[in-house]
């Protein structure tokens, strides 16, 4: 786990191209060669790292209660959603930009879609926007994740990063995405399906 979490902070630091077996043994403050005792290769190295960060944020969203939220209420999903975002960015910077360098270094070269599927998943959605009554939970849900992503990139690396957290601002814009998407059913004042 040091060895991993070292390379972790690395990336999310240096960037993927510094990701060498000194450098995390220096980032852990272990002896010179400790971390090619136990990865022998860079490719070995850089697949811990991977799935290390996989694992963390998998982990994290395991949790958070997304993959089994059933209200019929929208905002509910969406409360759930910018809380990830405030709690990743809270506990997992280091990760998110770790995972962001890495998808970018390693797109076309290696298969990614585990680190891209790690924060959430079209399927972690799915029985959450069913629930409130999306007449496609499926295309929702892409709606969602890509100003999801979007919103984690941007304070994580982006233009918004070192800003405090706006949730009330996230939500808005998470509800935007789901605004376009037609209900299945009349409702009522209450919001329920009839």
């Amino acid at each position: 786990m040091l060895i991993a979490d070292s390379a972790i902070e690395v990336v999310a630091r240096d960037g993927v191209r510094a990701l060498t077996h000194r450098a995390v043994d220096s980032e852990a403050g272990l002896p010179s060669g400790s971390t090619s005792y136990y990865c022998r290769t860079r490719a070995q190295l850089v697949a811990l790292t991977v799935e290390r960060v996989t694992s963390l944020l998998r982990g994290f969203v395991e949790v958070s209660g997304i993959q089994e939220l059933a209200s019929n209420k929208a905002d509910d999903v969406l409360d759930v959603l910018s809380r990830m975002i405030e709690a990743l960015l809270a506990d997992y910077r280091g990760e998110l930009a770790a995972r962001s360098a890495l998808i970018i270094e390693l797109t076309g070269r290696e298969d990614t879609s585990d680190l891209v599927s790690a924060l959430l998943d079209p399927s972690d959605l799915h029985t959450a926007l069913d629930a409130t009554g999306m007449r496609d939970p499926a295309v929702a849900a892409m709606d969602l994740l890509v100003v999801y992503e979007g919103l984690l990139w941007e304070r994580t690396v982006g233009r918004l990063s070192g800003q405090p957290v706006d949730r009330a601002h996230d939500s808005e814009l998470l509800s935007a995405a789901l605004a376009r998407h037609e209900h299945r059913g009349p409702r009522n004042l209450f919001g329920l399906r009839r």
